[in-house]
């Protein structure tokens, strides 16, 4: 049996959300953390801190006082993945994702910078086997305990950590046009 057959067959028996979609560079999506019998499977990918994470819950903000309605804020969703990459918010100038010098996968404050004099890499972001999986110059992520969470880092960094668990980025639709006002 041709392997078009059996993922057509395989298409219809199984529910809708169990067989990946193909994702645009423009549409915003989740993350989850795919690596079988590791414990960050199947880990939401979140935004706190400055910094990604999984099992550690999404930190976002929404000046109530000045904006009528905000995303729910309570997922983190990125947009982009044509060599940049960015989270979906609406807060002027946005909030664009890199790796940092140490690896680690980070985002901007609030309206586009870095704090402090970062050497990052706000390029090299892919979105691969027709856009279900999120790369960062070829390769996967690396994900190191910290606690009871796990702190995300490019496997293709130039000084990323040897030691933690390696994953695959699997997109996941999003159901919004912007995942928060901002995050923290």
């Amino acid at each position: 049996m041709k392997a078009t057959t059996i993922f057509t067959t395989l298409a219809a028996v199984l529910p809708a959300c169990a067989v990946p979609t193909a994702r645009s560079t423009g549409d915003s999506f989740g993350g989850i953390a795919i690596h079988s019998g590791s414990p960050v499977h199947l880990s939401s990918i979140n935004a706190n801190g400055n910094s990604f994470w999984l099992n550690k819950e999404t930190s976002s903000y929404c000046p109530n006082t000045t904006v009528t309605s905000c995303p729910q804020g309570k997922y983190t969703s990125f947009t982009g993945g044509n060599n940049t990459l960015s989270l979906s918010v609406e807060v002027p100038g946005g909030q664009r994702v890199y790796v940092a010098a140490d690896g680690s996968l980070g985002y901007t404050i609030p309206h586009g910078s870095v704090s402090g004099s970062q050497n990052v890499s706000y390029t090299g972001f892919a979105l691969k086997d027709s856009g279900i999986h999120l790369q960062y110059k070829n390769a996967d992520w690396i994900a190191v305990p910290i606690g009871t969470a796990y702190k995300v880092y490019a496997a293709a960094a130039e000084n990323a950590p040897k030691n933690g668990t390696s994953f695959a980025f699997r997109v996941q639709a999003g159901d919004a046009a912007f995942g928060a006002w901002e995050y923290l």
